[in-house]
């Protein structure tokens, strides 16, 4: 199995959008992109689900595109807010 997210959810806080959702990585991946369907990320972070090594998690933002690095394998829900 590949990394999979999905998009649970949004809301609007003021004039910025909170979106959340959940990933899942295969038994052998490290991360993937998850696309926000935001234009701009401000704030991102992830709640693990599954057991976690050293519970660090690295990611970098580019316009409403996440890509998220994690240790191989962990699943969890993740949220971000931007515009």
């Amino acid at each position: 199995m590949a990394f999979a997210y999905e998009v649970s959810g949004s809301s609007v806080l003021g004039d910025l959008r909170f979106k959340y959702g959940t990933f899942t990585n295969g038994a052998q991946d490290e991360g993937g992109d998850i696309e926000t369907g935001l234009n701009a990320v401000f704030a991102f972070g992830v709640i693990f689900t599954s057991h976690v090594g050293s519970n660090t998690v690295k990611y970098t933002v580019s316009g409403g595109t996440v890509t998220l690095v994690t240790e191989r394998g962990v699943d969890g829900n993740w949220w971000a807010l931007g515009k």
